[in-house]
């Protein structure tokens, strides 16, 4: 996650699976729905979101950022998850992890809800939200128009790790 974190701020956000048929609902306008529709599946199957976006942006490796005092801001809902408390309470799993699996835990979308986990990812409630990643200090400033959802998050996270 900490790769691309200045590449995709601002942008909606969804990790799909390959069966995906349908959005969470505000996420895509009519045109891009229009677009989806009429672009080709490899297979001649009916595209998906997943063939659309699979061509559109092929994500490249940009060297590792350092986070430690940042925070993972949903923009769409004016929450966020603190990394170094998220680092350290996830340190002590089997799988440590960050805001970067934290994301990815709220952020999958599919219409196949089968996966090898203990909860079920397929319809993240983040899906298609807006994220940006940024210093601790601005949401400090601006306490009361942002939430710490770190504590939340960390515990939704860890369960889906342990599976």
């Amino acid at each position: 996650m900490a790769l691309l974190a200045g590449s995709w701020a601002g942008c909606c956000i969804m990790c799909i699976g390959d069966y995906m048929r349908e959005c969470p609902p505000n996420v895509l306008t009519s045109e891009e729905v229009s677009e989806i529709i009429s672009s080709e599946s490899e297979d001649d199957s009916t595209a998906t979101l997943y063939d659309f976006t699979y061509t559109y942006r092929e994500l490249r490796y940009r060297g590792y950022i350092d986070l430690g005092g940042m925070v993972l801001r949903n923009l769409t809902r004016h929450v966020y998850v603190r990394q170094d408390a998220a680092v350290e309470e996830l340190k002590s799993s089997e799988y440590p992890g960050d805001i970067g699996n934290i994301l990815l835990t709220n952020i999958c979308w599919s219409a196949d809800s089968s996966c090898a986990m203990m909860v079920d990812l397929s319809q993240g409630g983040w899906a298609g939200d807006r994220f940006d990643v940024v210093p601790l200090s601005s949401v400090e400033v601006d306490e009361e128009e942002w939430e710490d959802v770190t504590e939340d998050q960390v515990k939704l996270t860890r369960f889906a790790l342990s599976g």
